[in-house]
């Protein structure tokens, strides 16, 4: 039986994270962290890092996503810690690089093994270097499991801090960032991240945008939908 509360597709997510190379064993392979996961929202209940957030393996070149996907069920079978892979593109030295981004890793000391089974499975990465500080765009490929709220708002049935409302086309990164950033002048409705969405359910492709804040309001949400529509239709 379909559930119409229920919205399920593979989508992407566009963000942008301040991210930098880690100062652990690696096992020669270059990882990259966030350091703040969600750059936009400023409350206080992020705790402070002392686990990996998220991890970026950057991988020596572009592999499918079946590929990864069949890599890492063989990796989880053997890897005695459960953990989150999605295959994904980050931005880094100049140019959109391929990358698996790990969460739910419990400890940096193990990175490096799960390098070598990742390696041991077909799959190979850009070698170790330091890399300071800087804003990377990064693009995340996952199943998403969404509960409806109303028409075109949705409320992340996984990670419940995180909401998302359809928008009529597709706006490029640029213009998504400008309207952020001319959003969170006003101090109203400032404390909150956002990022792009695209879901692609049956003959489909959904334009979205993600708003992300641990104490969400649904009915502050639906404020920055209208604003960010009203902006949008101004394009």
């Amino acid at each position: 039986m379909i559930n119409k509360n229920i919205f399920e597709a593979v989508g992407t997510i566009i963000k942008k994270e301040i991210l930098s190379s880690i100062e652990h064993d690696t096992s020669k392979a270059l990882v990259l962290e966030t350091l703040k996961p969600y750059p936009g929202y400023h409350g206080t209940t992020i705790p402070d890092q002392l686990n990996p957030i998220s991890l970026f393996f950057v991988t020596d070149k572009k592999y499918s996503g079946e590929k990864v996907i069949r890599a890492t069920m063989a990796v989880k079978k053997e890897f005695s810690e459960p953990f989150d892979a999605t295959p994904g593109q980050i931005t880094v030295f100049n140019a959109l690089t391929p990358c698996i981004r790990i969460k739910d890793l419990n400890t940096y000391e193990r990175i490096s093994e799960l390098v070598d089974l990742y390696r041991k499975h077909g799959i190979d990465f850009i070698k170790d270097r330091k890399v300071d500080e800087f804003y990377g765009l990064i693009k995340i490929r996952k199943y998403f499991e969404l509960e409806n709220i109303e028409d075109g708002l949705y409320k992340d049935l996984k990670m419940p801090q995180m909401a998302y409302f359809f928008v009529p086309n597709q706006i490029s990164w640029d213009v998504f960032e400008s309207i952020t950033h001319n959003l969170k002048v006003n101090p109203e409705y400032n404390n909150f991240d956002a990022a792009l969405g695209i879901f692609f359910p049956p003959d489909l492709v959904i334009d979205a945008v993600r708003i992300y804040n641990v104490e969400i309001d649904m009915e502050h949400v639906k404020m920055l939908r209208d604003k960010y529509l009203q902006e949008i239709k101004r394009i």
